[in-house]
Order: structure tokens, then sequence, then C-alpha cells
């Protein structure tokens, strides 16, 4: 379905046959080891995902006998499987602005800091989020801590596709919950 004003012309402004990169030999270096960093987290994550859902429902103690006989940690492999599905959702999307950067020519050095830790930010803030939800501190509501895993693991790939989005919710949450600078 057409949007009106937007443009599904998907040649760059390239005449047909036109195929080489309109890169430097040096940048398209830099964009080949971007994509395969990306390219191996997305199946590393996806891979983690799969172990952690495997794990799921269950909690595990690991011993830490180094601080006590008795000293252990529960693992919960819900919160792995909320990270890492979260950093599914933020490679995808950055694997998706790499592709779209370079085909209109904008990619730059500058931004591949922004696209190498987009996944990490969006595994941790779909564990943030989906902690607060259960928490209730958000929608104001009793949270629903009993959500199934699967279902919980779609909305954290959905968080951390759209991390830049939540991390503007989450700063209003922070406003309300703390207050701003401006009202100190």
């Amino acid at each position: 379905m057409a949007i009106p004003g937007k443009t599904t012309d998907y040649t760059d402004g390239r005449a047909p046959y036109d195929w080489q990169s309109r890169f430097p030999a040096e940048a398209v270096r830099y964009i080949r080891r971007e994509a395969v960093v990306l390219a191996l987290g997305l199946v590393i994550s996806i891979c983690c995902t799969g172990i952690a859902l495997a794990f799921s429902g269950n909690s595990y103690l690991m011993p830490f006998p180094a601080f006590g006989p008795d000293t252990s940690a529960k693992i919960d492999p819900r919160m792995l499987v909320l990270f890492f599905s979260g950093a599914v959702g933020g490679t995808t999307f950055s694997i998706k602005w790499l592709i779209h950067s370079v085909a209109k020519g904008s990619w730059h050095l500058d931004r591949r800091l922004w696209r190498l830790f987009v996944p990490l930010v969006g595994g941790v803030y779909a564990c943030a989020v989906l902690t607060l939800l259960d928490s209730g501190m958000i929608l104001g509501h009793a949270g629903d801590a009993s959500r199934g895993t699967a279902s919980a693991a779609s909305m954290a790939f959905l968080i951390g596709y759209f991390s830049d989005g939540v991390s503007g919710l989450l700063t209003n949450i922070a406003n309300a919950v703390f207050g701003t600078i401006r009202e100190k």
C-alpha cells in the first residue's frame, strides 16, 4: 500500500547498471566488518535466546564456594531470554539501519558505535522495561509477572528493536518518579 508523500523508488537515484559502490575502498572494508560483526551478533543472540528458552520455567542455584560454603545465587533464565530477545531486536534494527545508511550514502564511521551498541542497549532495555511492567510501575496497575516466556520474549524483541523510543519512555518514567533538575 502506497503512503502519500513517500517514494517507492528504491534505485537510490542510480541509473540502471550503475552497480559499483560510491564509497572508497577503505569505507567498504569498514562497512563489511560492521556487517560481519552485526551478523555474528544476530546469530549468537538468536542461539542464546533459544538456549535460554530451553532452560526457562525453572530457576537454578549457582554455588559460589569462594564466598562461603552455603553461598549461592538463584539464576532465572527468563531474564536471559528477555536480554537476548531484546538484543535480537536491537541487532535487527542495527542491521536495517546499516543497510539503509549504506544505500542512501549516509553511512559514516561516527555512527558505528551507535550501531554496534544498540543490540546491547536493546537487551538491557528489554529487561528493565519488562521488569517495570511486571512491577506495575508502567501503566499504573499491578503487573503480570506470570506472562508466558514466549510472550515476554516477543515483547522484549520489540523493545530492543524500538530502543530509541524506549529511551524516551524511560526518561519520562524517571522524571515522574524522581522529578527533573528544573524542579529541584
